[in-house]
């Protein structure tokens, strides 16, 4: 106990010290609250927030596809496939996916895992039957928000906190939120720890794949099986003009009296003028032999929901129809509703606030709430248009400039940056400092412009940022590094020794206590920022960065090329 107190103590002393010294040029957690409404912006620019004419079009709309992806045997045969050739086996590849989790990581309490932790956690997966190809009988759907992790664990594993690695990109090893009424295919069930009152249809560990994430792990209470009427029920193409499918923007549901926020992008099932979530239904579990697999868990059924409206809200405001046209009209108020918290069309500016994003889409963040990462963020800004982009941002900014690649600086100097920020970052264009981030561009504004949006944004531009009234801001929205404090942290204070008279052996003593302090977490608000010329807004065009300009949408009537 002493040994891990001094782990969480060290680890805890570690992240303070990171805060002290991370670099100020990458402080990016400002967030100037009157620089958040992106209509304003964008009349700033000459664009009508309330323009519907069709502006651009995404020629692959492959977002029921993606989501039903699960369900191909063609993707799921191909996946397993590569498994096998990589690995040797399904059991060897879910070895591997949890060595490469936990390897030299630690808990959420700052616990190094130990070698026999690690031995436990691969004994469960090796000692598990996988399916080895596709199956519809494995079929299944989440019926209730999901955390699936690379490993079945009760408590969440990170890297650690106290290196300078400490990345968006390092932290997808944690969770994935899957929302509720998602498709995900059954690959094995792992025993049920033997404990009185677990039972292996609810507390079990099931190994699941979806094409974004690959091989991941939860609990089986989280999910159910699917048969062929309920999966004939479910659209299959969004070419269907009576499509179903819809999203959540934001929205309370009520279900068997219990009410339950859902998050941005939910999918909802509409048939015949109502609305379906997939839920179990109230039959014992269902065991399945497929192949050398013995998987056990409850069915799954659609079950009618009733939507009810926040404050003001109308229900047009919360769920939408997808794919939604693209226009200024509709973008616009789609990337208001992922930069913030409710939709800002029925909710007050005061009474909103910009969403965290964090952890890859987890259930861990400064606030207690889902965050997700700046990749999340981009795939949540453009999937109501019927696109659904790769999981990481650097296959996002390769599918970017797959789509339309604009302008690339390589290795440019702050003033070239900045001039092709000002040629090329205009509204419905992406940015990427090389390929490790993704951000939606919101064109420029002027120096008085931002003034009158925000007097600390435009106190700060003259004073640190080096701009003057000949120059333009250019503005992204994006999720960010940020630094925040952290309330009643537990750490341990030397507290003398113990000597134990059997062994010979002294330890130290530590006395608990709580404080508060400030640590780095992968959860700057996703929020609109000024790029300036210098100081710490200027990250995006630092001397020697590389910066990459492209788009997902084609222009309606564009000549080829364009």
């Amino acid at each position: 106990m002493a040994i891990t107190r001094w782990l969480i103590f060290t680890l805890l002393c570690g992240i303070t010290a990171l805060a002290a010294a991370y670099p100020e040029v990458d402080q990016q957690g400002a967030v100037y609250k009157g620089l958040q409404d992106v209509h304003t912006i964008a009349e700033m620019q000459g664009i009508s927030p309330r323009d519907a004419t069709v502006r651009w079009e995404i020629g692959d709309n492959n977002l029921q596809e993606w989501l039903l992806a699960p369900w191909n045997k063609q993707k799921v045969d191909e996946a397993l496939a590569t498994y096998q050739q990589q690995y040797g086996s399904i059991t060897q590849t879910a070895a591997r996916v949890v060595i490469g989790a936990i390897s030299n990581n630690f808990d959420a309490s700052g616990h190094l895992i130990t070698e026999a932790e690690r031995q436990q956690l691969l004994e469960r997966v090796q000692q598990t039957q996988y399916l080895q190809r596709f199956h519809p009988r494995a079929r299944a759907i989440t019926i209730a928000d999901a955390d699936a992790q690379f490993f079945p664990s009760d408590v969440f594993f990170t890297n650690n906190l106290a290196q300078a690695s400490n990345v968006a990109a390092n932290q997808k090893s944690s969770s994935t939120l899957i929302l509720r009424n998602t498709p995900v295919f059954v690959l094995g069930q792992l025993t049920t720890i033997d404990s009185a009152g677990l039972e292996f249809a609810e507390d079990s560990w099931v190994a699941l794949w979806r094409p974004e994430f690959g091989l991941k792990f939860t609990k089986a209470r989280h999910i159910a099986f699917v048969d062929d009427s309920l999966a004939g029920e479910l659209p299959v193409s969004s070419r269907d003009p009576d499509n179903q499918l819809k999203l959540t923007v934001t929205s309370r549901v009520r279900s068997q009296d219990i009410n339950q926020r859902l998050p941005l992008g939910t999918p909802i099932y509409s048939l015949s003028g109502r609305y379906f979530f997939a839920a179990r239904n109230h039959q014992p579990p269902a065991s399945r032999q497929i192949e050398s697999s013995e998987l056990q868990l409850y069915s799954a059924q659609l079950s009618p929901v009733e939507l009810s409206v926040d404050p003001a809200g109308k229900l047009d405001n919360q769920v939408i129809q997808v794919p939604l046209p693209l226009s200024y009209q509709n973008y616009l108020k789609q990337l208001s509703n992922t930069l913030l918290k409710y939709p800002s069309d029925y909710v007050a500016p005061e009474h909103n606030e910009n969403r965290y994003f964090a952890f890859g889409e987890g259930t861990i963040g400064p606030d207690g709430e889902r965050g997700m990462d700046a990749s999340t963020f981009v795939l949540k800004l453009i999937q109501p248009f019927g696109k659904w982009l790769p999981r990481y941002s650097v296959h996002q900014v390769e599918e970017g400039i797959k789509n339309r690649l604009i302008k690339t600086t390589q290795n440019a100097s702050p003033v070239e940056n900045y001039q092709a920020m000002l040629n090329h970052c205009q509204v419905g264009h992406f940015v990427s400092v090389g390929r490790g981030s993704n951000m939606a561009c919101l064109g420029s504004i002027t120096l008085n412009q931002l003034g009158q949006l925000s007097d600390q944004a435009y106190a700060d531009a003259v004073t640190t940022g080096g701009m003057t009234d000949q120059d333009r801001i250019p503005l992204l929205a994006l999720s960010t590094v940020g630094l925040t404090t952290v309330e009643d942290v537990m750490i341990y204070k030397p507290a003398g020794s113990m000597e134990f008279q059997a062994t010979g052996e002294t330890l130290p003593l530590y006395l608990a206590a709580k404080t508060s302090m400030p640590v780095w977490y992968i959860t700057g608000k996703a929020a609109v920022y000024p790029v300036f010329k210098s100081g710490y807004l200027s990250s995006f065009i630092r001397d020697g960065r590389s910066l990459t300009f492209y788009r997902y949408f084609e222009p309606v009537g564009a000549p080829p090329g364009d």
